[in-house]
């Protein structure tokens, strides 16, 4: 059997450990902060493409000529509305990854803002979906339906789970005044 042994490790990786030791650099910290700079690329990608897929689909109807047609408009109204909160809530957490980016993980009342937006942002989208569902059914294909034939668990799921980032917001915006406080005493 043989002994266990260290892998090798590189010369330029023992400089660069030894000057994140000297700086004070806290790697974990480093890590976090890259990582939420990578969350924010990708909700920019995400808000581009969704828009991209928007403004694709108004040219589409421009150049059909449908555009200006009450029905058209209502169908697009009704198909993007819980869209547009789900974009703010994007937005926002675009926003809240990139504070993260910049400062670290931390109570700052910018992160609280955000998750509350965040929360809001998803449960107001969430009711969006359920009241639009049966309109979109009524309107859209001229015929009632119940509101069991609509049945939207994602929209659901994403409400409750709006709820939720509203509470911890809540909690969050506690929690860093009692840290505010302790850090007087110390």
């Amino acid at each position: 059997m043989q002994p266990l042994t260290m892998m090798p490790v590189h010369p330029f990786q023992k400089e660069t450990r030894a000057m994140s030791a000297m700086s004070g650099a806290d790697p974990k910290r480093d890590h976090f902060q890259r990582r939420n700079r990578q969350f924010s690329i990708g909700a920019t990608l995400v808000i581009l493409a969704i828009g991209a897929i928007m403004a694709v689909t108004l040219v589409a109807m421009l150049l059909q000529g449908s555009v200006m047609r009450v029905q058209a408009i209502t169908r697009v109204a009704l198909i993007w509305s819980p869209a547009l909160f789900y974009l703010w809530a994007l937005w926002t957490l675009r926003g809240l990854f990139q504070t993260l980016a910049r400062g670290g993980p931390s109570f700052q009342p910018a992160v609280t803002r955000a998750l509350a937006k965040v929360g809001w942002a998803l449960t107001l989208g969430s009711v969006a979906s359920l009241v639009m569902g049966p309109i979109q059914m009524m309107v859209l294909q001229h015929r009632m339906t119940g509101w069991f034939a609509s049945f939207n668990v994602p929209a659901l799921t994403l409400g409750v789970v709006g709820l939720a980032l509203i509470v911890l917001a809540h909690m969050f915006r506690r929690a860093a005044r009692v840290e505010a406080v302790l850090d007087g005493f110390i």
